[in-house]
């Protein structure tokens, strides 16, 4: 399976439907049925279309020239041509007007925190993505709902609102049609910030059933002051409750990211083109490389990793995923790390590396190796003995021996012990020895004394000693107490390349009985199975016993990454007592070689972060990014779409560098011009829907609002690549799709509805406004034919619920929204909802399916 292929299919598949389904609806059939107007009233005459003649804000541009007389077939390809290059231009400048959004955005300001001094973002990152980024994110649907408006002399059209609503329906079935598709298997995303999610959902659902209240119920076919006002307050609404569910108020948990203390960090500082200091810790790389044979990787491929991982990191905000997708969608160099290689990256290396773990896991458990199970052996002066344990390890499948020998400390051999100088044979699959050494008993009063017992000559040649368990120490005591059980130190540290680390565990004030406790083992920054191999089980303490060792093997990588930790506990003592050090913390040392990766990788980042920057500060360099010869790696098609696009690049290099008034005054500029292009793309919309045969509802629901959607299908793709979480991709479509309403239509509604009660009645809204409405108002006012916009919000409504509950249904199945099992069913449901909700849109417009 090929995961990175599955968008471009799907995107084929979209272009497919969004081109058939309208067809469909012309196909042979019953005769339609007019539409009737509301009230049983006969509308006059709106004008001449567009392709015969008419005219809109800023084309036809030939009509001088005969441009309605040319053929049908010309047209249409010059109008579909100039639609998609008109698409490019606005989503040129709507990059510069993302990147005003992310400049201002980004602001941070000092404050103090405990008496330390510190910096926090101006603007909330819950608001930013609900104001000022879905602005820029949905800025063409929002200005062309105005534009008609204004355009149109303050008439409703089909353009604007039929845009609004298809491109809500294409952005909650398609784009997350396709996040799933994006994802491999086994990967999956969920919602961190549920509340906020929940929220934007459920006014993404209410925007829709709002429309149909203002549309059909509370005032039929007509928009008052009134109700625009409130439409346009419910958006203030949407980011205040948001702010609250972000903030906790609604009480919905949120996942932490476990971080380690910060003594425990080296940070590096890499410092951009642009002046910000990025701090890159061996942590950061640590959670990077943790999954990465970096023997099967070049640097450029870790350090493409280490970038998006790394910026992954500092959650990166929807406008720049959004500028990243419209520029790799023309061919231009990318504003953010390649994250489907980065993770494909990871996965080769990965495959690599558990192969790498799982042979050097073995490779310890094969090693031959002779030691005393405990190092250190409590007797009494009458017990007559101890019994030594000798342990060993690798293949038991051949006999072996080792030879044993004490040696004097302060009990002297012949009087305190008998001395011992023999070989213990161990046969084939035998992996214990035990050994007695006698005690003499001289009924004379004396202090503890000791002796030393001493591994020697292990045969055959390939067994060695285990270092530190060659040697135990045998204390002869006069005692009657079991003891407590603890370990001997509380923290301990070993080399990576040590092979084992050995944990003892000490038996003091008393060794008297024979006495257990278990113990277990706990992943720290150090993961068991990558950087050690965890164990859990029961020791054993016989009588006099007073030590016992935990061994753990070390597995050494070539990871780079700082020192790492995990905890060793014991618990459950039968016999005995636990003492007051039962948690040993292990710390695993980073080794040279590591270190001199992590500095040649960094070196590499600061590369890779200078790249990813965004923002402008000199007029000058922005032409000369504008006419730049495309990267080698952007290959044919980046130079092609570099010539197509170099017109729109050179204008929207005249909108004012981001640097002025912080990135307002790029922002104001850029709003104009998107104004400007978004004109155009209406006009253009309607000449081709016009040329075709289409109605203008049919042409916004497919082509205008696949055209103005499209970067943001990219974008949230990468998001849902880059994101550990599906906050960026989903919450985003929901919060997308309410704003649109609320400031798309009720700005441009309540423009309208102001306009006409001050205006009054004229002779043109008399011919264009059924004569049954205006005898049931006083004066003029707005009229909104509810007909094919209420069925096409009824039939989104209808397929949303299903949408946002089957999202739900995969979170509390699955566990999670996006990825796991079944994910290309659902996409391909979803895809369908798609062309459900625009087949029955059509069939309705057509007069095939009779109006609400």
């Amino acid at each position: 399976m090929r995961p990175q292929t599955w968008p471009a299919w799907a995107v084929l598949a979209m272009l497919v439907a969004a081109c058939v389904v309208p067809g469909l609806a012309q196909a042979p059939g019953p005769e339609p049925r007019p539409s009737d107007p509301p009230c049983s009233d006969t509308v006059l005459s709106q004008g001449t279309p567009i392709c015969k003649g008419g005219s809109g804000t800023l084309l036809p541009a030939f009509n001088a020239y005969g441009e309605a007389d040319w053929p049908e077939g010309l047209k249409i390809v010059l109008y579909f041509v100039g639609l998609l290059w008109t698409f490019a231009g606005v989503g040129i400048i709507t990059d510069v007007f993302m990147e005003a959004i992310e400049v201002i955005t980004s602001r941070e300001r000092h404050v103090m925190v405990d008496g330390i001094e510190t910096t926090v973002l101006i603007w909330n990152p819950t608001i930013a993505n609900l104001s000022l980024m879905a602005l820029g994110s949905s800025a063409p649907e929002i200005i062309l709902s105005i534009i008609e408006i204004v355009a149109g002399e303050f008439f409703a059209g089909a353009l604007g609102p039929s845009t609004i609503v298809g491109s809500a329906a294409f952005n909650l079935f398609v784009i997350i049609a396709v996040c799933l598709l994006a994802l491999p298997a086994m990967e999956v995303r969920r919602i961190e910030s549920m509340g906020v999610f929940l929220v934007t959902a459920i006014f993404s659902i209410f925007a829709y059933i709002w429309l149909l209240i203002i549309l059909i119920a509370s005032s039929p076919d007509v928009i008052e002051i009134w109700e625009g006002v409130v439409t346009l307050l419910f958006f203030p609404i949407l980011l205040g409750l948001s702010l609250m569910a972000d903030r906790g108020y609604f009480d919905f948990s949120r996942d932490q990211k476990p971080h380690p203390n910060e003594e425990e960090l080296q940070v590096i500082n890499i410092r951009t083109e642009d002046g910000r200091n990025i701090a890159f810790d061996p942590y950061d790389m640590a959670v990077v490389l943790k999954d990465v044979e970096t023997e099967a990787l070049t640097e450029d491929e870790i350090a493409n990793i280490a970038a998006a991982r790394k910026i992954d990191g500092t959650k990166v905000s929807r406008a720049r995923f959004r500028i990243d997708a419209n520029r790799r969608l023309r061919g231009a160099a990318p504003l953010l790390p390649d994250w489907q290689r980065a993770l494909l990256d990871t996965q080769k290396s990965r495959a690599i590396k558990d192969s790498y773990y799982a042979h050097r896991a073995t490779a310890l458990r094969q090693e031959q190796t002779f030691g005393f199970m405990t190092i250190e052996y409590h007797v009494r002066e009458d017990a007559g003995a101890v019994t030594l344990t000798i342990v060993r390890t690798g293949d038991l499948s051949q006999s072996a021996s080792i030879g044993i020998e004490t040696q004097e400390g302060t009990a002297k051999a012949g009087s305190d012990y008998v001395a011992l100088d023999r070989r213990v044979e161990f046969a084939a699959g035998q992996a214990e020895a035990r050994v007695s050494i006698e005690i003499v008993d001289d009924d004379e009063p004396e202090d503890d004394e000791f002796f030393l017992a001493r591994l020697k000559q292990p045969q055959p040649d390939n067994y060695r000693l285990i270092p530190a368990r060659e040697l135990a120490k045998i204390i002869i005591v006069d005692d009657d107490k079991p003891g407590e059980i603890e370990f001997e130190q509380t923290r301990m540290e070993v080399e990576e390349d040590c092979g084992c680390c050995e944990v003892v565990v000490r038996r003091r004030n008393g060794t008297k009985g024979a006495v257990a406790c278990r113990y277990f083992m706990r992943n720290g920054s150090a993961i068991d199975g990558h950087d050690y191999e965890g164990s859990s089980g029961e020791l054993q303490f016989q009588d006099g016993q007073a030590t016992s060792i935990i061994r753990i093997p070390i597995i050494k990588d070539n990871v780079c990454e700082p020192d790492e930790f995990f905890t060793v506990h014991l618990e459950e003592v039968s016999g005995s007592t636990l003492g007051k050090v039962t948690v040993c913390r292990v710390v695993i040392l980073n080794d040279d070689k590591a270190q001199r990766l992590l500095e040649k990788v960094s070196r590499r980042m600061k590369i890779n972060m200078d790249r990813f920057r965004v923002g402008s500060s000199d007029w000058k360099q922005q032409f000369r990014d504008a006419v730049a010869w495309p990267e080698r790696e952007a290959g044919v098609l980046g130079i092609v779409m570099h010539l197509i696009t170099l017109p729109w690049k050179v204008l929207a290099a005249c909108i004012p560098p981001t640097v002025f008034v912080h990135g307002w005054v790029a922002f104001g500029v850029a709003l104009c011009f998107i104004g400007l292009v978004t004109a155009l793309i209406g006009d253009l919309a309607s000449l081709f829907g016009c040329s075709l045969g289409l109605a203008d509802t049919i042409t916004a629901i497919t082509f205008v609002a696949l055209g103005t959607s499209l970067p943001d299908t990219f974008a949230s793709r990468s998001a849902t690549l880059a994101s550990k979480t599906a906050d960026a991709a989903v919450t985003n479509v929901t919060g997308s799709n309410s704003v649109n309403v609320f400031l798309g239509l009720g700005l441009s509604w309540f423009i309208a509805a102001v306009y006409w009660p001050a205006m009054g009645a004229t002779d043109q809204w008399r011919a264009r406004v059924p004569t049954c409405l205006q005898q049931k108002h006083d004066g003029a006012f707005f009229y909104v034919p509810a007909g094919d916009l209420a069925f096409s919000v009824v039939i989104f409504t209808c397929c949303c619920l299903v949408c946002l509950g089957s999202l739900l249904f995969r979170r509390y199945k699955f566990g999670a929204e996006l990825g796991g099992p079944y994910s290309r069913q659902f996409a391909f449901f979803f895809i369908g909802l798609w062309i459900f909700y625009v087949l029955m849109s059509s069939l309705q417009v057509e007069g095939y399916i009779a109006s609400i």
